[in-house]
């Protein structure tokens, strides 16, 4: 299903069952306006340009204006000038990074599109905002999630994973809920004098749909987590240079005919502890992939695997 076609069977619906809130949602600007927000944000994906092709969010009251309700689950609808000055705002406040490192930026701006950044990055794009200051973006970095839908908060950044694969699948899921009205989000629709209304679903079996399996990684002894500000110039560190062509080599193996190049750590000194893991990014034919080495404790030996895109791993001992 195309975005277009979901938009407008889910308007066909919000009409139908809360029409004020539809009648609040604007046309959309033209397309010079809309080609200017894109050149001050990021550069947006074909859907995003559709989308935003379609309204200009939606109408908020002013001063003793009734509600007219929200478009998304508790979101509303952002107009093309609150997505501009809610992106510039956002990147001019970020979120404390420094315990990642000062390259942690640049290496949250190369992961592909899904991954937790832990702060905004400009490839966020807003396009509706909770009455808290948390807000929906499409995530326009690279690699095959590129598009997804993904929730920022005010307080946690972006540490949830991935709302919809896309604005098409996210739009579509909202018009079953209201049409069905089986809860979206952990929110039921409700509808009240013609305003769409998402309340908190108090049931005592809501209906869950199960995540995926993790992958399964099998290591010889148990993890063990360090602090870098703790690390002294004295301690005794593996030499991550070493460690990273072993990743690239690893990487290598694994694809081979690939173009295997990168491979990029948020820290700049690890101790030689058994258990130690250290995040890898590996640019693979040109697709940004995630690694894992785990420190033997003997010299600068580790254990590396690759990680599956979702980012959904268990670890399990044999020791």
């Amino acid at each position: 299903m195309t975005l277009t076609n979901a938009w407008r069977r889910y308007m066909q619906v919000l009409h139908e069952k809360a029409p004020v809130t539809a009648a609040a949602v604007r046309p959309p600007r033209p397309l010079s306006e809309r080609e200017d927000a894109e050149r001050v944000t990021a550069p947006w994906t074909p859907e995003l340009r559709e989308f935003f092709s379609l309204h200009d969010g939606q109408k908020r009251p002013i001063g003793e204006e009734d509600f007219v309700g929200s478009v998304f689950p508790s979101f509303e609808l952002l107009p093309l000038a609150d997505i501009v000055t809610q992106h510039r705002s956002l990147r001019d406040h970020l979120h404390d990074t420094e315990y990642l490192g000062d390259d942690w930026g640049n290496m949250a701006r190369h992961q592909p599109a899904g991954e937790i950044a832990h702060m905004f990055l400009s490839e966020y794009i807003p396009f509706a905002e909770h009455g808290c200051g948390d807000l929906l973006c499409v995530d326009t970095r690279g690699g095959e999630r590129q598009g997804c839908v993904r929730e920022f908060g005010a307080e946690v950044a972006d540490e949830r994973d991935p709302e919809s694969a896309s604005l098409a699948e996210y739009v579509d899921s909202v018009r079953i809920s209201l049409e069905s009205g089986v809860e979206h989000s952990g929110l039921v629709p409700t509808v009240e004098d013609g305003t769409l209304v998402w309340d908190v679903e108090f049931s005592d079996n809501p209906v869950r749909i199960p995540a995926p399996e993790p992958v399964v990684i099998h290591l010889p002894f148990a993890l063990t987590s360090f602090q870098p500000s703790l690390i002294d110039p004295d301690d005794d560190v593996i030499d991550l240079d070493v460690v990273r062509r072993t990743v690239l080599d690893t990487a290598q193996s694994l694809h081979p005919g690939s173009v295997v190049e990168g491979g990029g750590s948020i820290f700049r000194r690890v101790p030689r502890q058994r258990g130690v893991s250290v995040s890898w990014f590996v640019e693979i034919d040109g697709q940004t992939v995630a690694f894992v080495s785990i420190v033997t404790g003997l010299g600068d030996e580790v254990i590396v695997h690759e990680l599956p895109e979702d980012g959904s791993v268990r670890f399990v001992f044999d020791e």
